[in-house]
């Protein structure tokens, strides 16, 4: 087989699933992110007391975003993107809709520069959600990816597929992909438990010049999430993800199938009537996944993907009823695979530390502002994106927004 097209493929793979080194971590719209927000929506109403979530009234929100970054072997980058959300709710259906316009450039050290200015892909969300139902609260839903973004990459906009820990947007866009999902929780006393169930569809596009009628597969998701009140002041969560993965096609011949993909994670929080402090730890395990050789598409004969562990924590300082002021600070170690380090399959590791800070006001009762700032260092061991040597990374990114109720 071809093994540039095969790394090109698994490019591919890693922008539509938000990162292959990330699945579960990383992922911006991905099926489990949608389930585990919903889940801890309604665990998070489950305690407060407050109705099942759904869109209050109607809202707009919009901003900027900016990534910069640079490694030691001179490449440098930067990605510029103005997201629009809306939000409604009509008869107990909440609505959403989110894009972005997005301008990226990354210039090689040795290379040409090379830039995109486009639209990326649209996402459309519903919401239905059933209080108090047979003792729980219950939550359908339905998700569309829109095709409005930018496929079909020539050879050379291939440059502007970086490592997805670099830039926010990684993936420019996709075919038409649908995701129905339910979610459950109920109360226990001081316990709350959700599960959710996801499906996510996804439709047939051009990757790129080498990678045409690519469809990427279907995906299937079981997420999980528990709570428990410990005392009025802490609170513990453990949490839960499983997917697995059907087979890619290219031009209707098999070629990948992703490995089985399981999350596992603990959060503590603490909560003081002027602060509160939370800790979480994840760890992301994946199997070996299926790679075409010749006419077949066997399982691996190693593992290509590290283990990752993910520690956050995230401090906030409620400085009136109106302004919030927090800070973050992430640590990411993803392993070295299990290939040797001459083969071509070899990925070697990645350790970034992020540290954030950001500040959300309400300027008045129908109006809310925020900005934030971040900054990383990042090393990364050679892999796909720079087999021949090691590389290190820093960058940093800015933000701000406006949410404005109708």
């Amino acid at each position: 087989m071809n093994i540039s097209i095969w790394v090109q493929m698994n490019m591919s793979i890693e922008m539509n699933s938000e990162g292959n080194s990330s699945i579960m971590s990383r992922y911006q719209g991905s099926p489990c992110n949608v389930l585990i927000r919903q889940i801890a929506l309604i665990l998070f109403i489950v305690f407060s007391g407050a109705g099942v979530v759904c869109a209050s009234g109607n809202t707009m929100s919009s901003g900027f975003h900016y990534d910069w970054w640079d490694s030691d072997e001179g490449d440098k980058g930067m990605q510029l993107y103005l997201p629009i959300q809306a939000a409604s709710e009509y008869r107990g259906v909440s609505f959403e809709v989110l894009t972005a316009y997005a301008y990226t450039r990354v210039d090689p050290s040795g290379g040409s520069k090379r830039s995109l200015s486009d639209f990326v892909d649209t996402k459309v969300n519903f919401a239905y959600p059933l209080e108090g139902r047979y003792g729980c609260d219950i939550v359908f839903g339905l998700g569309f990816n829109l095709p409005t973004g930018h496929t079909d990459l020539s050879t050379r906009d291939l440059v502007l597929v970086v490592p997805p820990d670099l830039m926010s947007i990684n993936s420019f866009g996709e075919g038409l992909n649908m995701n129905p999902r339910v979610s459950i929780a109920r109360q226990w006393g001081k316990l709350v438990a959700g599960i959710g169930l996801g499906y996510a569809w996804r439709g047939e596009y051009d990757y790129s010049d080498g990678v045409e009628d690519y469809d990427p597969g279907e995906i299937f998701t079981l997420t999980g999430e528990a709570a428990y009140e410990f005392s009025p002041q802490w609170y513990g969560k453990a949490y839960g993800e499983y997917e697995s993965f059907s087979k890619d096609t290219v031009d209707g011949d098999d070629y990948y199938q992703e490995g089985d993909v399981t999350l596992m994670g603990l959060g503590l929080s603490y909560v003081q009537p002027a602060w509160d402090l939370g800790l979480s730890l994840t760890g992301i395990f994946r199997d070996k996944s299926k790679i075409q050789q010749g006419t077949i598409v066997p399982t691996e004969a190693k593992n290509s993907h590290g283990d990752e562990w993910i520690a956050a924590i995230v401090y906030r300082y409620f400085q009136d009823k109106d302004t919030t002021v927090s800070t973050s600070l992430e640590y990411l170690s993803l392993q070295e695979n299990d290939y040797d380090a001459s083969s071509l399959y070899y990925i070697g590791k990645r350790q970034k530390i992020t540290l954030g800070c950001m500040v959300s006001k309400i300027l008045k009762k129908d109006l809310e502002a925020s900005a934030e700032i971040k900054g990383f260092i990042m090393d990364d061991e050679k892999n796909w994106y720079h087999p021949g040597e090691d590389y290190s990374y820093r960058g940093f990114s800015l933000g701000a927004s406006v949410t404005k109720g109708f």
